[in-house]
Parts: C-alpha cells; structure tokens; sequence
C-alpha cells in the first residue's frame, strides 16, 4: 500500500514493524499504532506472555533480533502475511551502567551488536521492498544519551551515538527514494530498562530522578512525528534544550554532570 505518510490518521491497513514489542516503548508504539488501524509485525525476547502466533491484524514473532535467521523470519514473514511493510520501528534496546575505566567491554558488544548492528541488518533487508514501492519510514529509537555522553552509561552512549550515525547516513542515502527516516530521542523513559541491563547499576542520585516521561508519551511522539514529517524527535521537548547545552556549553555540562555521581 503506497502513498503518504504524512496525512494523519491515514494508518488503516498499514503495516508497521516493530522491535523490542513485548514492553516499554515497543508495547506503547503497538497499541497506539493498533489504535489507529495498522496492521502489526511485533518480535521481541520469547517470553511467557510473548510467542510467536498469528492474529487477524498481527503478526508475534519471538525471537533474538541480534540473530540474522529471526531477523530473516521477521521479514519474510510480514511480507507473506501482509505484503508491505510501511514502518519500521527500531526500537529494541539493551543498556549497560559503567564507567570508561571499568566497563566490561566484551559485554558491550553484545549491547552493541542488539543496539547498533541488529537495527541496521534489519533495516539493510526492509529497505528492498519499500524501494520497489517507494514510500515506507524507517523510525531509529534513539537517546538524549546519544548526544550528551553519561559517564556512568559510556557504552550505551556509544551505541546511541552509532544509532545517530547511521540514521543520518541513511536519511541522506535515501532522499529522493520516497523512504522517510526520523530520529526519535527520548529522555530518560519510564519503563523497565534499568531492570534489564546487562551489568552495573546507576548510580544513587541517577537513580533517585524522577522527571521521566512515559512510553506512551513517546509512542504518540513517534506517530505526531511521523504525520508532521519530522527529521528529529525529542521527548521531552526540553531535551533539545539539554542537548544544545551540550553543544554551546559542555563546561556547564560538565559541572552538571559531575553532580550525578
């Protein structure tokens, strides 16, 4: 199904992919783009309450997207079941606390190889079909981290950088092609992430931070964004701010920083 993106509420029938779908953001993304009247592709982590089976209006794959054969089977799927695909979300991510002199870096490439190489393989094989249609929106679930480089996250920076880095290459490989790429760059996100990380934890004063938005705030982001034709997304809004202040004033940062830990 070809045609703009960009009307809003023009989601019915369309077909969007997303990663990381089983909680947080990739939940939040699932139910707002059910909402709307998409149709859904959604792989995440083999779980009790997440295996693979077929819906109506949805397709579960459970599996690890690091795995080049469930990123295959999470294509091929999706395009036998619904013909297109619209919109991928990249979502899935993996966090890890540690500072640069001690961070265990063979566990940061396990994070980097979920974070950065998974999203791009994956994105490498939707691209074909939304060139042959030439409409579809690649979405690359970024960071605020992914700019202003946390010392107590160095390598989950780094990844978040990676994932910049390769959203604006392929944003201008693709101008022209009728394929959309948009950056979306929340905060820090209230979901089970610390839960989940693959070493270390944050320190105390991180911890005790409360100004977080929710999923769902960044889930109605990434669909605003998309309607609007957004490049870059931040969620909260304030975190341009927070960005730029990096950019004019990294002493301040640095003081800023120093105090978190």
């Amino acid at each position: 199904m070809g045609g703009d993106l960009k009307s809003r509420g023009n989601w019915t029938g369309r077909v969007a992919l997303i990663t990381g779908a089983s909680e947080g953001i990739g939940a939040s993304c699932a139910r707002l783009f059910a909402q709307c009247g998409a149709r859904l592709v959604l792989t995440a982590l083999p779980s009790d309450d997440f295996q693979s089976q077929d819906f109506e209006d949805r397709c579960l794959i459970a599996g690890d997207i690091a795995s080049a054969q469930t990123r295959i089977e999470v294509v091929e799927r999706a395009i036998a079941r619904f013909g297109a695909i619209d919109v991928l979300i990249n979502n899935v991510g993996v966090g890890q606390y540690g500072y640069p002199t001690e961070v265990d870096t063979e566990i940061s490439k396990r994070m980097f190889d979920v974070n950065v190489f998974a999203p791009l393989a994956l994105t490498q094989l939707v691209i074909p079909h939304m060139r042959a249609r030439e409409s579809g929106a690649i979405v690359n679930i970024g960071s605020v981290g992914g700019k202003v480089s946390l010392p107590w996250a160095v390598m989950y920076c780094a990844t978040k950088w990676a994932v910049h880095c390769v959203d604006d290459s392929l944003h201008r490989e693709l101008i022209g092609t009728g394929i959309r790429v948009m950056k979306v760059c929340p905060g820090i996100v209230g979901t089970k992430f610390r839960d989940h990380v693959l070493a270390g934890t944050a320190p105390g004063r991180v911890e005790d931070i409360r100004r977080v938005v929710s999923a769902d705030e960044v889930a109605r982001a990434v669909v605003r964004g998309l309607e609007k034709g957004k490049r870059t997304v931040f969620v909260p809004r304030i975190g341009f701010a927070f960005t730029s202040l990096e950019f004019f004033a990294p002493s301040v940062m640095d003081w800023y920083l120093r105090g978190k830990f």
